[in-house]
């Protein structure tokens, strides 16, 4: 079992879809355990940290289909704005496997997601935690957790090598 702690990059969640398409722009490359300063597609900043990924993760309830593995990237937002900050990371995160191909949020309930869900919300000056699931091939090599803001409509977005 893989678990990528802080200081570590990090990565998971599944899709047995292909290519998901996002916009170009400055991307920042970080690892796991690193803080990146991100803006909402409103233009509101935040901070986002890939806290840890747990490759293989465990289902609550239910198993990955033949051939494939759950992966859980954890997450902590910080509100840096004066507004709000809220979404569903479901809709702003994948994983990237080495030569490529793009794994999109499984919508599973795991077991090392603890009582972290894909929703956020966090008052201004406040953080909180959110958890996506991925399900992947068994052998996939899951290489980047990649986040853009409001489902890719932001000109932001952040990247986090795993290990």
């Amino acid at each position: 079992m893989l678990v990528a702690p802080a200081g570590l990059a990090a990565g998971c969640t599944s899709s047995t879809s292909g290519l998901v398409d996002h916009p170009a722009g400055s991307s920042s490359l970080a690892h796991v355990g690193d803080t990146l300063d991100l803006k909402t597609g409103s233009g509101r900043p935040f901070q986002l940290t890939v806290t840890q990924v747990v490759d293989p993760a465990k289902g609550s309830g239910s198993s990955p289909a033949s051939g494939r593995r759950y992966v859980a990237v954890l997450l902590q937002f910080s509100n840096t704005a004066s507004h709000e900050l809220s979404g569903n990371a479901n809709a702003d995160a994948d994983l990237v496997a080495s030569g490529g191909r793009t794994y999109v949020p499984a919508h599973v309930t795991l077991k090392d997601c603890g009582s972290a869900l894909p929703q956020y919300q966090a008052a201004p000056g406040k953080t909180t935690n959110s958890c996506v699931a991925f399900e992947v091939g068994k052998s996939a090599d899951i290489t980047k957790v990649q986040f853009y803001p409001a489902a890719g409509a932001a000109t932001d977005y952040g990247e986090w090598l795993v290990p």
